[in-house]
């Protein structure tokens, strides 16, 4: 009965994924392969044009990533143990910027990063660099950009797990002669794997489709896949290479979200995730 009740609730939403995306991305996938086969595929994997465009997205992605989970996750820890009001001004600044769009964000960061922006102003008024930075247009930047837009989304991911994780716990360790470092290593980093999993997962994929932070703060020359597929529709006119590049870039976040689950699967069993929990 249960299951039957679950299965209703869920249909709407399963059928709109299926009328609004599953079924225009299977018209557009196959007629692109009726009309070119495969030779956008093959083209993709034997350009190093497009390779290094594949390296350069994933390459930001996981240092965005790992960046927002080195900076989002003391955040988090603190948010999840403070009984401090500024639990409720923290959370307030973390939920602000969804308030905004990437577009503005992108704006703000190129005022700042440019050479004549705040930054190299500030810089140059302490005489610590002799010449302006530049740092617009470039890697950093874009890398800059996406862990100021994606943190919030680990923050949250890490805050509800963090607080799930009983304060007791930590005092047994405490009583058992663990000092504050044993503790973290051995008892609340591993029950807050979860949390770190789905941060992690949410903040890649957001990092691999971005198209609005890599396109205004990496400048023209600067490439990502989501830029390259607007590129060969704007630009080259080629429907097929961006259908290719399009369908690359989901294969490959699907197949890292794969990897991902299936080499945590056994961890996350024993923490209670499993069936027969």
């Amino acid at each position: 009965m249960r299951k039957k009740q679950a299965f209703l609730l869920a249909l709407p939403a399963v059928l709109a994924l299926t009328v609004f995306f599953l079924a225009p991305m299977l018209y557009i996938l196959i007629k692109t392969l009726a009309t070119n086969g495969l030779s956008d595929f093959v083209r993709f994997f034997t350009d190093p044009f497009y390779l290094d465009i594949l390296w350069t997205t994933v390459r930001v992605s996981l240092v965005s990533t790992l960046v927002s989970l080195l900076l989002g996750y003391p955040t988090a820890y603190y948010m999840a143990r403070t009984r401090s009001r500024m639990k409720k001004v923290m959370m307030v600044i973390i939920l602000f910027p969804f308030l905004v769009s990437a577009v503005v964000r992108s704006y703000g960061w190129m005022v700042i990063l440019g050479k004549n922006g705040l930054l190299n102003q500030f810089l140059l008024g302490l005489g610590l660099v002799q010449k302006p930075l530049s740092i617009l247009n470039t890697e950093t930047a874009v890398i800059i950009g996406m862990i100021h837009l994606l943190i919030p989304y680990m923050i949250l991911s890490l805050v509800g797990v963090l607080q799930s994780i009983d304060p007791n716990v930590e005092y047994a360790a405490y009583s058992l002669g663990a000092n504050p470092a044993e503790t973290f290593c051995k008892v609340i980093f591993p029950l807050s794997l979860p949390g770190i999993i789905s941060g992690c997962v949410m903040v890649f994929t957001m990092s691999m489709t971005s198209y609005v932070t890599p396109k205004l703060l990496g400048g023209s020359k600067f490439r990502m896949m989501a830029t390259m597929v607007v590129q060969e529709i704007n630009v080259s006119f080629d429907w097929g290479a961006a259908s290719a590049i399009s369908y690359i870039l989901l294969a490959v976040i699907l197949l890292i979200q794969v990897l991902v689950v299936l080499s945590t699967a056994g961890y996350m069993k024993r923490l209670g995730g499993g069936k027969n929990a």
